[in-house]
């Protein structure tokens, strides 16, 4: 989908008010649009997060890369041959968790994902079923499913405290 029909899409989706003409007041006006992951290698990277999330390529260039996701997210891959792993004490944003539609597709992601981390390991806490694992530059990768909107949390699970 080229670049400008995909941002078209994405505004429409954001901006729907759906059949009433209101947006209901449990869901957010605003959502996270993309992410930025800083890695050593492009196309290894594109490769893993193509493979394993199904992303799409939109844009390549020589040091960045654009990615999108059926429901248009979107990641931006910046290669920086010198990046070095941020320590897990590090402000700001540390890891994304993405979330399964269905049981099936967090089952089929974790075998994916093993392809590229074998150690990937799948575990279930307090109702929701994970998969956990790394990308090539050693990111944390973690698929929980339900989803927020399928199944509201309770409590904070202790590993992101």
């Amino acid at each position: 989908m080229p670049t400008a029909r995909c941002l078209s899409f994405i505004r429409g989706i954001i901006s729907s008010p759906g059949t009433t003409g209101a947006i209901p007041s449990h869901i957010a006006t605003v959502a996270v649009a993309s992410a930025l992951i800083r890695v050593r290698e492009l196309s290894r990277s594109i490769d893993f997060y193509c493979s394993v999330f199904e992303f799409t390529v939109s844009i390549r260039e020589q040091d960045a890369a654009l990615l999108l996701a059926r429901n248009g997210f979107q990641i931006y891959l910046h290669a920086d041959p010198m990046s070095v792993q941020r320590p897990i004490g590090a402000l700001g944003v540390n890891e994304i968790m993405w979330s399964a539609q269905r049981i099936e597709s967090l089952n089929e992601m974790g075998a994916r994902l093993r392809k590229w981390y074998p150690s990937t390991f799948a575990h279930s806490e307090d109702g929701v079923s994970y998969v956990d694992g790394c990308d090539p530059d050693g990111n944390r990768v973690l698929v929980a499913y339900p989803s927020p909107l399928q199944l509201p949390r309770s409590v904070i699970a202790h590993r992101f405290r």
